[in-house]
């Protein structure tokens, strides 16, 4: 797999196909994998598919500190660099999502669209059954391990609930975090990036073409992430997905990969 180093990280990467580039970010303790079902549709229609690992995740390193969206943001401005891509569409998937958010707010003309499925709203707080869940893995991850973690406190986590009911999304789900690292719940650096703003007040500044994308069966929390990013962004639009939760590369990729398709032709 090809790779490059930014900022003292090596970030891997798929980079396939040919036409106009979509990069394909993952959501948190995920990995590339996560868009595999989306990827052959997308090839299929001609574009070119950059998926990259997100620092401390897959086959990327793991810093011990810099897991701001801010930090991530910088490393896929970096990957653009590197594959010489001036801009592209960017689709960010959950965490992915924050990430691209903030690309679309302070890297702007790298981004050509805006796709955000089941986005992470950057600066805004998780909802109290999520985020009890996230203290139960990093107390887990200290006391018992990474694996422990992934399988118990992170497995459970209601975000997953609806998504775990469709066949085949726990296990492939599992096969991927089983390598997750754990780095940035064990970092030695803080990881608070200070600054005078904050990301929602600045959605009315995205220019590029945006379409967000949720599931019907969406925990509350990440609705209205998903609904604030279509209120505020100047022309987006938002689609609700019916009879699926959080994990939608994996429970609904024909309707990821539409979304994505019809996306370039709002350019």
């Amino acid at each position: 797999m090809p790779e490059f180093t930014h900022d003292q990280v090596t970030i891997s990467f798929s980079d396939e196909g040919a036409g106009r580039p979509v990069v394909l970010l993952h959501g948190h303790t995920l990995d590339r994998r996560v868009w595999l079902p989306v990827v052959p549709i997308l090839l299929e229609a001609g574009l070119r598919v950059i998926r990259p690992d997100l620092r401390g995740h897959g086959r990327s390193t793991r810093p011990d500190s810099g897991y701001h969206v801010s930090h991530h943001s910088a490393d896929i401005v970096g990957l653009l660099d590197a594959v010489d891509v001036d801009g592209a569409t960017v689709v960010g998937f959950s965490f992915g999502g924050g990430v691209a958010l903030e690309m679309a707010v302070t890297r702007g003309s790298r981004v050509a669209g805006l796709g955000l499925v089941a986005p992470v709203m950057p600066d805004r707080p998780f909802e109290p059954a999520f985020m009890e869940s996230l203290r139960g893995v990093a107390r887990t991850i200290r006391s018992e391990g990474v694996a422990a973690a992934m399988a118990g406190p992170w497995a459970a986590n209601p975000l997953f609930a609806h998504s775990f009911t469709r066949q085949g999304v726990r296990e492939t789900v599992a096969a991927i975090v089983k390598d997750f690292p754990g780095a940035e719940f064990l970092a030695t650096g803080r990881d608070r990036v200070e600054r005078a703003w904050m990301l929602p007040d600045r959605l009315g500044e995205i220019s590029a073409p945006t379409r967000v994308m949720v599931g019907g069966e969406e925990m509350p929390g990440f609705k209205a992430f998903a609904e604030e990013a279509a209120a505020g962004i100047p022309g987006a639009t938002i689609e609700v997905v019916p009879d699926c939760g959080h994990l939608l590369p994996l429970e609904a990729p024909d309707a990821v990969a539409k979304m994505i398709i019809g996306l370039l032709s709002d350019r």
